[in-house]
């Protein structure tokens, strides 16, 4: 496949090599001997049609990497079409295509340029629509909801039959989620078809607005439906477990508490909330006396999960939960194991004040790669030719395989520094996680000194 796109490139540059022989040759005798201007109009029309067939060569290679989620190969033929052959017939289809692949790379500054482009250029192009629908979520993702929202009116009342459109009420109605619209949320949102991929999300998000209303039995059926659909794809299996995890919530707060484990025992130990879901089964079974079905599910939370900010709680419960089954020695264990972690008040202070001054490094690091990340992104804008005239610049002429290679370097180092975002953003997340549970422990250092005066108490009384 490298082989074929690079002889595709060669086969581009040859071509356009070929145009500016031939108008060095052909230039100086255009004007002195006209019999010769339909020949060299023949001529011209002949390049224009190599160009084209090898243009779609190209782009066919490229629709295949964009199809397969190779999206950086397939941004990087469709920007060295642009940049080679401008004029192409489908240069719309070239721009909606490089617009979501950098989409699905988070190259948003990038793809909304692409998009906006699309929508400008070309406003008779089939692709409008996608260009439309891909600014409506480039706005979303930024959380400019209310611009999403105008796009989206425009959409509904421009393009009502496109393919596109369970997608656009999708971030339609989770725009008017996020500004607490909630019945313009529900409304939208049941509009979205029951073979939609956004389907399920679209039902939960319903059942999330219905609970925001206080509407108890619409959520709850909202989110019944949800964990009742077919299995039709992968994804779906994270909207049923975060539909579980929520209907175990409303039933554990409604006092519920079979029903309530009976939806946390659907999280499984990969989803990313089952040390929660093994928290809430244990205060379940606490709620209904169930002792001994606690301590083996806090144990289970302990032995896999005791590092996370639920330790301390759930090493607390195990507590409890020995207590009273009068197993005194094994509930002063699990006092002295949360004492132990900080036994003096001011030692939290200290550790509190050194993780904040780590978390200020962080937040430095995260702002400065923000504007690296930025400006990238500029370069790699700046760098891609974009121009409705038949006219191929001098500099792609001239430099056509080093503004290929550097597109490359560029896009390659923004995914680089993509993912040393992403890592310092989660770094930085753990960090305030950790100066709240840091705070938190004098508070179950607390507990657990009663707890243990309570166990030693109790187990010298006589029986």
């Amino acid at each position: 496949m490298k082989r074929r796109i690079d002889g595709l490139r060669w086969a581009c540059v040859g071509i356009i090599a070929s145009l500016l022989v031939f108008g060095a040759a052909s230039g100086a005798g255009a004007f002195a001997i006209t019999p010769h201007l339909p020949v060299m109009q023949d001529n011209a029309r002949g390049v224009d049609r190599n160009m084209e067939r090898v243009a779609q060569r190209l782009y066919k290679s490229a629709l295949k990497f964009y199809y397969d989620r190779a999206y950086w190969k397939a941004a990087r033929e469709l920007i060295i079409l642009l940049d080679y052959y401008p004029s192409f017939s489908d240069a719309d289809g070239v721009l909606c295509h490089l617009g979501e692949s950098l989409y699905s790379m988070d190259m948003f500054k990038s793809s909304h340029k692409m998009f906006r482009f699309l929508v400008t250029k070309f406003p008779q192009s089939e692709y409008v629509p996608q260009g439309l629908y891909g600014l409506q979520r480039i706005q979303y993702q930024a959380e400019n909801y209310a611009e999403s929202l105008k796009i989206y009116d425009a959409l509904v009342a421009n393009y009502p039959n496109t393919d596109l459109m369970n997608g656009i009420h999708y971030f339609g109605g989770m725009a008017y989620f996020h500004l607490h619209n909630y019945d313009k949320a529900i409304a939208i949102l049941s509009q979205i078809g029951s073979r939609s991929e956004y389907y399920d999300y679209g039902l939960y998000t319903i059942g999330l607005a219905q609970l925001k209303k206080k509407n108890i039995n619409q959520a709850l059926s909202a989110l019944r439906k949800v964990i009742a659909q077919p299995l039709y794809r992968m994804e779906q299996r994270e909207v049923k477990g975060q539909a579980h995890l929520t209907l175990g919530f409303i039933y554990y707060e409604l006092a519920y508490y079979n029903e309530a484990i009976s939806h946390m025992r659907h999280i499984g130990p990969d989803h990313r909330d089952y040390p929660q879901a093994l928290l809430t089964r244990s205060w379940a079974s606490i709620k209904m006396n169930d002792f001994q079905s606690a301590i083996v599910t806090l144990n289970e939370l302990i032995k896999k999960f005791d590092a996370t900010e639920y330790g301390e709680e759930a090493h607390f419960l195990l507590g409890q939960s020995y207590l009273r089954l009068e197993f005194y020695d094994f509930a002063i264990q699990q006092y002295d194991y949360i004492i132990a972690q900080y036994p003096e008040a001011n030692n939290v202070a200290e550790r509190v004040r050194q993780v904040s001054a780590g978390l200020r490094e962080q937040e430095s690091l995260l702002e400065k790669l923000k504007v690296r990340l930025l400006v990238l992104e500029s370069k790699l804008i700046d760098s891609i030719y974009l121009d409705g005239s038949k006219q191929i610049p001098k500099y792609i002429q001239d430099h056509s395989d080093q503004l290929a290679k550097s597109k490359d370097q560029l896009i390659e180092q923004i995914l680089s520094e993509r993912k040393t975002f992403e890592e310092v953003s989660q770094n930085l997340e753990q960090v305030r996680s950790d100066i709240a549970r840091r705070e938190s422990r004098r508070h179950w250092g607390a507990y657990a000194e009663y707890g243990k005066t309570r166990a030693l108490f109790l187990k010298g009384m006589p029986k």
